[in-house]
């Protein structure tokens, strides 16, 4: 080893010649050692140095690369979470938006539910009060009411609450309604689903409500029609001259000359879920509402009450008889007499304006009130008259006192209703006020 070494690294010399002088310079065995030494150490450092700087390359590459995955990454994941957070906010608006167009809706239908309920109590507190007030006369012979005897008029029937089936009918529409509503805007939703539905059911129970209280409307409209029908008057016709005398005073009553009136509550076409079908029966029941008011205000116009409030008895009917004077003489007879003490009170039958008060041939001491809608009443042979001419009168306000005044045989009333220009029977017109108050 050492002599392999030794001839490796022998004492060398190396000549130079320069200008005619030669020198030489004489390297020994360390001399070349420590030379292959430096090279040996420097060729491994530069090895080292490019094979570290490829990898270190190749490092910062992956690492780059690495870095720009990670990046990628977390645009995507922040990507998708801000369509969350849209996807988010898109349902809580929408969730919004439908939970106050339901709230409006309901409050709307809740606001028309209870102006319907309202118009028909007044209604009913109207009627009930001329019952009230046409039982304080009592029965036609001037009794107190003791039974409820209605044979003269045939009952009325009615149907309590809604059928069943038509219960099912309506909540079926309204559970349509939401069906279509949410194919009309495209969304599926759990969420809007059952809301809508939930809606829906608690308008359909509001529908059924209105049902009922369409029910009780159409009852009450029937009754008084059947009042009326057994006085022996056209309802349809008494009902138009109502209505067309009250748009009459009503233009008279602003100046105009057109009747151009309109008005009534607002009942929207649109609301929440399954709105429609509960919005088309509120103004379906309007209706009703206005034609039973109509009716309920050309009633009170109709004289139902007996002309004399104390005890009494009629002494002759209305038709043909025998006269009390002449005794043997058929005559015809256009009212009722009713007898009583001398100067018992005698009062309006209906509300009125009293178009005559004064003395009129054999009936005497006469008093005519015009109570429109073509009614027209008079009391004769009174023994002192208590209006005048022009005065308006309210039921039961009292016109003046019983007597005997005129053609007559002692001290009673003569009393006559005439419509239309024609005389017609009286007692219809009080057994219809007793069905009334006895309802």
């Amino acid at each position: 080893m050492e002599r392999a070494f030794g001839k490796l690294f022998r004492e060398r010399q190396i000549y130079h010649r320069s200008e005619g002088i030669v020198r030489f310079v004489k390297l020994s065995a360390r001399t070349q050692i420590l030379m292959a030494t430096v090279l040996g150490v420097a060729l491994l450092w530069v090895a080292y140095a490019s094979v570290n700087v490829v990898f270190k390359e190749q490092i910062i590459v992956s690492k780059d690369q690495e870095r720009r995955d990670q990046e990628a990454a977390y645009r995507r994941r922040l990507q998708t979470a801000e369509t969350a957070y849209d996807q988010v906010n898109a349902l809580n608006y929408i969730y919004s938006r439908e939970f106050e167009a339901t709230i409006s809706g309901l409050n709307r239908q809740h606001e028309t539910l209870r102006a319907l309920v309202e118009n028909k109590s007044a209604a009913d507190r109207r009627y009930d009060a001329l019952a009230k007030t046409l039982s304080e006369v009592g029965a036609p012979g001037g009794k107190e009411p003791g039974s409820t005897n209605r044979l003269m008029i045939d009952p009325v029937g009615r149907e309590p609450t809604p059928r069943q089936s038509r219960t099912s009918s309506l909540r079926d529409e309204a559970l349509q309604g939401i069906m279509n509503q949410r194919v009309a805007e495209g969304i599926d939703d759990d969420v809007l689903s059952t809301m809508r539905r939930e809606t829906a059911e608690l308008s359909a129970k509001q529908v059924v409500l209105m049902a009922s209280l369409e029910e009780d409307m159409r009852y009450s409209i029937r009754e008084m029609s059947q009042i009326l029908n057994h006085t022996g008057i056209d309802v349809d016709t008494l009902v138009e001259r109502h209505r067309l005398s009250a748009l009459a005073d009503s233009s008279a009553a602003t100046g105009e000359d057109e009747l151009t009136g309109q008005g009534g509550p607002l009942i929207p076409v649109q609301g929440v879920a399954g709105g429609n079908a509960y919005f088309k029966s509120a103004a379906r029941i309007e209706g009703i509402y206005e034609e039973l008011l109509t009716l309920n205000s050309a009633l009170e116009s109709v004289p139902l009450s007996t002309p004399i409030k104390v005890r009494h008895r009629m002494t002759s009917r209305f038709g043909m008889r025998w006269d009390p004077v002449k005794k043997n003489v058929r005559a015809a007879h256009k009212g009722l007499d009713f007898a009583a003490p001398r100067n018992s009170p005698l009062v309006a039958t209906a509300p009125g304006r009293v178009t005559f008060a004064g003395r009129r041939g054999g009936f005497g001491n006469t008093v005519e009130i015009d109570h429109g809608n073509g009614f027209k009443t008079r009391f004769a042979h009174m023994n002192r008259i208590t209006v005048r001419a022009g005065q308006t009168v309210n039921l039961h306000d009292q016109v003046g006192l019983l007597g005997s005044t005129g053609r007559s045989t002692g001290y009673h009333v003569h009393y006559e209703i005439h419509y239309r220009g024609r005389q017609i029977d009286p007692l219809k017109f009080i057994e219809a006020g007793r069905y009334v108050f006895e309802s």
